[in-house]
C-alpha cells in the first residue's frame, strides 16, 4: 500500500506547496477615503512648492539638451552621407 518512500513524497510535496505559497508577493495596500483625502492634499502642497524647482531644472539643461540632440542629427546625417557618396563611388566604378 503506502510505503515510507511514499509518505517521505507526499510530504516533500506539501512542504514545497507551503513554501511555494508563501513566496507570494504581497497584496498592494488599500486606502479609505480619508487617507487618499490626505494623500491628495499632501500631493498638491507639494507640488505648488516643487514646480518652480522643476520649472527652473528644466530651462537650465534646456540648451545643453537641445545641444546634444542636434549633434547627434547632424552625426547621423553625416554618416548617411558618407555612405551615400561611397555607394556612388562604387556605382560610378563599375
Amino acid at each position: 500500500m503506502f510505503t515510507m518512500k511514499n509518505y517521505t513524497a507526499i510530504l516533500l510535496f506539501l512542504a514545497f506547496l507551503l513554501f511555494a505559497a508563501a513566496c507570494t508577493e504581497d497584496p498592494p495596500p488599500t486606502l479609505s477615503y480619508q487617507d487618499r483625502g490626505l494623500v491628495d492634499s499632501l500631493y498638491r502642497l507639494q507640488v505648488d512648492t516643487l514646480n518652480p524647482v522643476m520649472d527652473s531644472l528644466c530651462k537650465a539643461r534646456f540648451d545643453s539638451a537641445v545641444h546634444h540632440n542636434v549633434d547627434s542629427m547632424m552625426a547621423v546625417r553625416l554618416s548617411e552621407i558618407e555612405e551615400y557618396l561611397e555607394r556612388i563611388k562604387r556605382e560610378s566604378q563599375q
